[in-house]
């Protein structure tokens, strides 16, 4: 039986200010550098009714996920995206198939 992937959801607020073109461009350009990483699978971006962004990523493992944190920290792209987030808002959870 093949493992279904792991969900990590990200929620969080832009700085006040922040365009949607400019969080939805940021989010966009890290993509390339998750490519890279073991076990990406897929990333989504959301918006819900309360003005939280809600990134959903796919990972082949949880420890991939948990992982990429600390690979991604040292990217420009993540810096850049970084530079928009309101740091305290931010929430991370993973979700597995029963």
């Amino acid at each position: 039986m093949t493992k279904e992937p792991i969900v990590e959801i990200v929620r969080w607020r832009g700085l006040d200010g922040i365009t949607d073109d400019q969080m939805t461009e940021a989010v966009a350009g890290i993509e390339p550098d998750l490519k890279t990483l073991p076990g990406f699978v897929s990333q989504t971006l959301h918006k819900d009714d309360d003005g939280h962004w809600v990134a959903l990523y796919e990972w082949q493992e949880r420890a991939q996920g948990e992982a990429s944190i600390a690979l991604m920290g040292p990217k420009d792209t993540f810096a850049r995206l970084m530079a928009l987030v309101l740091p305290e808002s931010i929430q991370i959870e993973f979700l597995s198939h029963p």
